[in-house]
């Protein structure tokens, strides 16, 4: 989360909307904020920095609400680029259609996930590698898969019995 966003009383990221023609930030007083350099964070989100020129903060009105306790620098945010999947991804699930089946899919296949968790007790990977991942995931599933099995036929023996 970009700085700022949370503390009270300030402005957040979202008041200071990206012109990409320009490639620059506007501020709510109209002032430009010019690139200032990026950084990656977790899930291959590159985050683009942009700041303000202290001359333009100093003399600000909206200053109080913006960057009351910056004196060094000009008031600075940062606007994510998100990669060409997570875009895809957004599309996707913008259709009603896609919900729907999510919804579905969290009722059957979730609980599968929290019983490998829970009861094989397999929060992370014991190995190294992604064939050996795979395979103590096909052992993970395959249990999983035998122990639903033993349960409904004892489900559907009790049931021919009576």
């Amino acid at each position: 989360m970009p700085r700022g966003a949370n503390l009270p009383n300030r402005f957040p990221p979202s008041a200071f909307p990206y012109l990409p023609e320009k490639n620059h930030c506007i501020c709510p007083q109209g002032k430009v904020l010019h690139p200032a350099g990026q950084r990656k964070r977790r899930a291959g989100v590159i985050y683009h920095l942009y700041e303000a020129r202290l001359e333009d903060c100093q003399a600000c009105p909206g200053k109080p609400e913006c960057c009351s306790d910056n004196q060094k620098r000009g008031r600075s945010v940062a606007h994510p680029e998100e990669s060409p999947v997570v875009i895809a991804f957004r599309k996707k699930m913008a259709s009603e259609e896609t919900r729907k089946q999510y919804r579905r899919r969290g009722r059957i296949v979730e609980f599968c996930h929290a019983w490998i968790k829970s009861k094989l007790g397999l929060r992370q990977f014991h190995v190294r590698g992604l064939k050996k991942v795979q395979m103590e995931m096909l052992w993970a599933c395959l249990t999983y898969n035998l122990k639903h099995w033993i349960r409904l036929s004892k489900l559907r023996t009790t049931t021919a019995i009576t």
